[in-house]
């Protein structure tokens, strides 16, 4: 990995205690894959160091939760009365200049939140012939590319995005999340 410009301060709350039972040692996973998502980003924007003697800290909280409330927050912040796999709250994009503005008035860049749900990402992974934690770290490699500013709205931004997703999964010896999963070669992606 490369030199990041900044320290990284990763909040991780449970609200479904589930996610231990399938996943263990889920939170230093989840450290790793948001630390390699963040150093593609950083290589991708060409970021700097602006003080050799300090580094900015970039903030993101990380919530492990069900669908009862992840439909909840999808109905109040996005008007979709339904769970969802993955939802972002971004606060402040990541770029050069909100981070030497973090770096000059000494406060954190805060990034904002990712919220995980438990029983829509079982649902998915079983579903899509995926081993849990590879989409999980897909998932968490989504948000977090939301957070720093990514989108997929328009054609050639889903391209970028999908992109770096891919690489940083590739990275972390995860498989390319978007190739069809082929039963009859009774592969694992675990």
């Amino acid at each position: 990995m490369s030199s990041q410009p900044f320290s990284i301060d990763l909040a991780i709350r449970f609200e479904n205690e589930s996610w231990h039972d399938l996943i263990p040692g889920i939170e230093q996973k989840a450290e790793e894959v948001v630390r390699c998502a963040l150093d593609r980003i950083n290589q991708e924007l060409d970021l700097a160091l602006i003080d050799r003697d300090a580094k900015p800290i970039v903030e993101i909280s990380l919530l492990f939760t069900n669908d009862e409330q992840a439909r909840e927050l999808n109905r109040n912040y996005r008007g979709k009365d339904q769970p969802t796999n993955v939802l972002s709250f971004p606060d402040t994009p990541l770029n050069q200049s909100e981070l030497d503005d973090a770096m000059r008035m000494s406060e954190p860049l805060l990034l904002g939140d990712i919220v995980l749900a438990y029983e829509t990402m079982v649902r998915e992974a079983e579903s899509q012939n995926k081993g849990i934690w590879n989409h999980v770290a897909h998932l968490i490699t989504h948000g977090v590319l939301h957070l720093a500013g990514f989108d997929h709205m328009e054609e050639n931004e889903a391209e970028e995005m999908e992109k770096l997703e891919i690489t940083i999964l590739d990275s972390l010896h995860i498989a390319n999340p978007y190739k069809l999963f082929d039963p009859s070669r009774q592969e694992t992606l675990d």
